[in-house]
């Protein structure tokens, strides 16, 4: 276990405390981003690890959250890629058919599908602003400037919404 100094007040945390910190919700981005629990997990786990030797080679993160927040992203946005590559049928993921009445499963598998016809960095950006994201961090993760944020979010909003009407089913 070794100590590392993240933040502008110094303040010394351990390598667990970060990883306890942040594992759900990178967990729950990446499985939004995915759709499938197994890839979301080895996301995250790649992201730690990266995480880790980064750290223990003496480099420096000077943004520890918008760092785990864009490298998981980039490893959603290569599955996603991966999954495009060698698979032309879409695939409601497994997450879809949870328990739950038949009207929320529809619902879920509905959003699940307009979410899947999105570009990555669209999907990023709702999956973020539904976690309660600032505009910043979303610029920070995304790497689309804070300037473009807001319209970037309404544009998308409004493409989820034509693709939810497509489908006979209201936003609202």
């Amino acid at each position: 276990m070794f100590r590392l100094s993240i933040n502008a007040s110094n303040q010394l945390r351990t390598f667990e405390e970060i990883y306890a910190e942040n594992y759900a919700r990178l967990h729950n981005i990446a499985v939004r981003m995915v759709g499938d629990r197994e890839n979301a997990s080895d996301i995250v786990q790649e992201v730690f690890i990266g995480l880790y030797e980064k750290l223990s080679s003496g480099m420096t993160v000077l943004y520890l959250k918008t760092y785990l927040y864009r490298a998981t992203l980039n490893k959603c946005f290569d599955c996603i890629n991966r999954q495009k590559r060698y698979s032309t049928l879409e695939v409601v993921p497994e997450d879809s058919m949870e328990d739950g009445s038949l009207e929320n499963r529809e619902r879920k598998v509905v959003i699940r599908r307009a979410l899947s016809k999105l570009k990555p960095v669209e999907r990023a950006i709702l999956i973020m602003y539904s976690e309660d994201f600032s505009y910043k961090e979303i610029s920070d993760a995304t790497g689309i400037r804070f300037s473009s944020v807001g319209k970037t979010l309404a544009r998308t909003l409004d493409k989820m919404e034509n693709r939810l009407k497509s489908e006979r089913y209201e936003l609202y």
